[in-house]
């Protein structure tokens, strides 16, 4: 087990090490040193430089062009989210809107169904015939279809 994990490592880091450089260098002992990184200080030969990709060959302005492109494609476009942001606040406020409509409706259909009469907006009470009963009862029933799905 501990044996295919090894080559998996190796597997998977070997393109990582085959597109770095490598560097020559003498350390303070006198000992030549081979490395990945180039010393802090001092002197040193490059044996292999990192391997140019096609973006490294690109100027800076066309490769921030591409990672923008890119991360526009995998993020979307930030002025659709706040298009989509504005769109679910007003969708939210609209559902709060249908919500209370609804509410009154159902509020003015018991009180139809129950009482004959009302108050009228200089606070009479009047009592409804029949017919605008009806009326206003088939009103409310339309308005709870309306709102309240």
């Amino acid at each position: 087990m501990k044996f295919k994990t090894l080559a998996v490592l190796v597997l998977l880091l070997s393109p990582v090490l085959a597109f770095s450089g490598m560097y020559k260098y003498q350390d303070e002992q006198g000992v030549w040193v081979y490395s990945q990184q180039p010393p802090a200080t001092g002197e040193y030969e490059t044996i292999r430089g990192p391997k140019e990709t096609r973006s490294s060959k690109l100027p800076k302005e066309a490769r921030d062009a591409k990672i923008k492109e890119a991360r526009k494609a995998v993020l979307g476009d930030p002025a659709d989210k706040a298009a989509k942001d504005k769109v679910a606040k007003e969708t939210a406020k609209n559902a709060n809107k249908r919500k209370s409509a609804c509410e009154k409706a159902t509020k003015a259909l018991e009180s139809l169904q129950v009482y004959r009469r009302y108050r009228d907006k200089d606070g009479n009470v009047t009592v409804m015939d029949d017919d605008v009963r009806m009326k206003r009862i088939k009103q409310a029933e339309e308005s709870i279809r309306e709102f309240c799905d």
